[in-house]
């Protein structure tokens, strides 16, 4: 460290799978990151795959498309760094250890960012993002007047997960502009950010329960809905999936690990109206037909399937 200069924080990166990126991003909020972002080919992959038919694509010449994702954190340099640094560490030796196989093995890249940088270092990674054919996430510090027809979704990076850049967030919010009818009621399991909340309401739905067992993101998601003011429309609480939730609901959408979503089927009878359908992400290919089996056990029948690069999204009906 350069003397005369503070440095108040430590920019930690990863290079990934797909597969294994929200496992890592999960590590390093875990231990206290104060943001996430993911970068690299196979998200702009799938930008491309989604883009519309018009619409004009340019990249750097020499580019490289192919390659891994890189997941980023910030994290407050104190006494405690160096400690969250090693655990970090230990965390993907371990599972890499035993799964990792013939994959890429993960390596930590560690710098610091000086204070005067602070603010513009962590925004780099952020700006407007189409999702779907409507939906338009902006960062807050951006001025952006939509087209007609979008739906605006302001959304700043966190310390809870979705902003809007991960697959599994934009398959479900593909999927509900899709299947969400006006006037649904919706109940939004593991909210993170709240983007899901927010959307659903923006896009029609009367009426939005979204749970978290985690209290940092029901404190980020409660902001996140006033900012974008759908309180009147949005309630976010604290809970461990659909436990004490005696509500029934037009549509459950679930963006979390294939394991979580397998435990919450047997709940679904009871949360959604007959007819009633659930948005199920936050899985990979090789997961899906855990999934599929969970739902079909419960009387539900696949009616979409969407998926971008590796991570899948399924439509059930019941």
């Amino acid at each position: 460290m350069r003397r005369g200069v503070d440095v108040f924080w430590a920019e930690v990166s990863c290079e990934v799978s797909d597969e294994d990126s929200e496992i890592v991003a999960d590590l390093f909020r875990l231990a206290g990151a104060g943001g996430v972002a993911f970068t690299g080919p196979s998200l702009i992959r799938e930008r491309m795959s989604s883009a519309d038919s018009g619409e004009a694509l340019t990249f750097p010449e020499g580019m490289c498309l192919d390659g891994p994702l890189r997941v980023t954190a910030y994290f407050p340099v104190d006494d405690l760094l160096e400690n969250r640094v090693r655990l970090i560490k230990e965390a993907l030796e371990e599972r890499w250890a035993r799964e990792g196989g013939p994959g890429l093995r993960p390596a930590l890249t560690l710098r610091q960012i000086e204070n005067s940088n602070w603010a513009t270092a962590w925004k780099s990674y952020y700006t407007v993002d189409h999702v779907g054919k409507r939906v338009v996430i902006v960062p807050s510090w951006i001025d952006y007047s939509p087209e007609r027809g979008e739906i605006v979704i302001l959304m700043d990076p966190g310390e809870a997960f979705g902003t809007g850049q991960h697959e599994s967030t934009r398959g479900a919010i593909s999927a509900m502009e899709a299947h969400l009818e006006p006037g649904a009621r919706l109940f939004d399991i593991g909210c993170g950010s709240g983007i899901l909340s927010i959307a659903a309401a923006k896009l029609g739905a009367s009426w939005v329960d979204g749970v978290d067992n985690d209290s940092v993101a029901v404190a980020v998601a409660r902001s996140n809905v006033d900012e974008n003011r759908v309180s009147d429309k949005v309630a976010i609480s604290p809970g461990d999936l659909a436990t004490g939730i005696t509500g029934r609901y037009d549509m459950v959408v679930a963006n979390i690990l294939a394991d979580v979503v397998v435990c919450l089927t047997p709940d679904l009878p009871r949360l959604l109206v007959p007819g009633g359908k659930c948005i199920s992400s936050g899985f990979v290919a090789k997961q899906e037909e855990s999934v599929r089996v969970a739902l079909e056990a419960v009387g539900h029948t696949i009616v979409d399937r969407l998926q971008l690069e590796e991570w899948v999204t399924l439509v059930s009906e019941g």
